[in-house]
């Protein structure tokens, strides 16, 4: 039987599922750290000024995916999957991914592949129908492979590049490396690595194989020119290495068997170190893990990620009251941090003595300044505003929260809600009201990215 898809009205319906069927999938998948986050940021900016991007409009998130992979979507939003990072042997490894994605969005591929989308239409959902079974069935692959490159998420289609796109792309990065005087050996490795992936059968490639086609002309194409460049030999710092290294340790503690890290124990190496000490945690080991957590902490005294963790580890083993003091001393260290700041909020939050509540109205206000998309904030803002009887600051913030998700019916909600308590000449109430109209434009919400 052959079924044939029109712009329809069950065309759009179908198109809607899709979009709050991955929305949920991504929102899923994205994980934050302030480490990790800013170690990419100090990666990616000069790149995506070499490219003459907006620092302020492109967006890295941290997509928790063991797949070696990592893929622009909504535009300029750059996710990069924590199996690519931990799988990676060198950072210039990851600086070459960063740069090829950029030439992506610089190039303007993601809008060109729309426009290819529309003359594929049915083949295309299709491929949705058997993504979303896989996806259901477990297989994360499937799952993400329908959002790689595509603009609009909320349409629900892929667009491959094409290996035309590939070698620009790849032209684009060797350029941007080159104004930063960075070695592009590091993007060179890459593609040797996936090489040989092509001439296995589409079940046996690496999804970033099937979604960034590697042939031996794109190759040889940057082989000439990185062999004449005159930075083929630079190599990235030590300090950046050990950073690298570091956030490796942390993502291989949280993600990878913790039985599996204990027993293998721990060497002199401060990233062991690291990954043992979140492995302890994992496994309910809490002094063996602040023991080891404290080494690391009194070789490097200034470093801001070992006391937020420490803060975090003390915090989820309801020991509240001892988390206070190294949030405090990690906040102190990186003063601009706004998840920092949501992490010492959160703390002051639990504990609820007096002046608990207003200080962390200070912090998460502040944190707004530097980060307005984390939902956690304005979840943490309500609790804090409700311990304070601010009910109509409060019921704002729950708005403010289901706004960012998308879930437009309860912004609705606690916005009409907090309408009850904001006074009129207040410019909050003309915030509520704004939610309140903009929840309302269910088409803006059917073209909205989920992150």
């Amino acid at each position: 039987m052959l079924i044939f898809f029109r712009k329809n009205k069950f065309y759009k319906i179908f198109l809607l599922f899709i979009l709050i069927f991955f929305s949920n999938t991504i929102k899923a998948n994205i994980i934050r750290d302030a480490e990790i986050e800013n170690f990419l940021t100090e990666m990616a900016n000069p790149i995506f000024e070499a490219a003459n991007l907006n620092l302020n409009s492109v967006d890295i998130y941290i997509f928790n995916d063991k797949a070696v992979n990592a893929f622009v979507a909504c535009g300029q939003k750059v996710f990069i999957n924590t199996g690519l990072i931990q799988s990676f042997e060198d950072p210039s490894m990851l600086r070459g991914v960063l740069a090829h994605e950029t030439g992506h969005i610089a190039g303007g591929h993601l809008a060109r592949s729309d426009k290819a989308m529309e003359k594929a239409q049915t083949p295309m959902i299709v491929g949705l129908l058997l993504g979303i079974g896989a996806a259901i069935a477990g297989e994360s692959d499937a799952a993400q492979a329908l959002l790689l490159g595509s603009q609009q998420i909320a349409k629900g289609m892929i667009a491959k590049y094409s290996r035309g796109q590939e070698s620009a792309a790849d032209q684009a990065a060797f350029h941007y490396l080159e104004k930063i005087e960075k070695s592009s050996t590091g993007m060179l490795e890459v593609l040797y690595s996936f090489a040989n992936q092509e001439a296995l059968s589409p079940r046996q490639q690496k999804i970033r194989v099937r979604s960034h086609p590697v042939s031996r002309d794109r190759i040889r194409s940057l082989e000439e020119k990185v062999k004449k460049s005159e930075f083929i030999d630079n190599k990235d710092e030590d300090e950046l290495i050990f950073k690298y290294k570091m956030i490796q340790a942390k993502l291989d503690g949280f993600l990878n068997n913790a039985n599996d890290i204990v027993k293998n124990g721990k060497d002199n190496s401060d990233h062991s170190k690291y990954a043992l000490a979140v492995a302890f945690y994992r496994q309910a080991l809490l002094s063996d893990s602040l023991s080891v957590l404290d080494e690391l902490i009194l070789k490097y005294p200034k470093n801001a990620w070992y006391y937020e963790l420490k803060g975090q580890i003390l915090y989820e083993s309801g020991k509240i009251e001892d988390s206070i003091k190294p949030y405090t001393i990690a906040l102190e260290i990186e003063e601009k941090e706004p998840l920092l700041m949501v992490g010492l909020a959160t703390a002051l939050n639990a504990r609820g003595d007096k002046g608990d509540a207003k200080k962390a109205i200070n912090l998460l206000k502040e944190s707004l300044k530097y980060d307005k998309k984390n939902s956690q904030t304005w979840y943490q803002l309500a609790i804090s505003y409700s311990d304070e009887k601010n009910i109509g600051m409060a019921e704002l913030s729950s708005a403010e929260r289901h706004f960012l998700t998308g879930n437009t019916k309860m912004a609705s909600f606690h916005a009409k809600k907090s309408l009850r308590y904001l006074n009129n000449s207040d410019i909050f109430k003309l915030r509520a009201q704004d939610i309140l109209i903009d929840a309302e434009n269910k088409a803006k919400w059917k073209r909205r990215c989920p992150v």
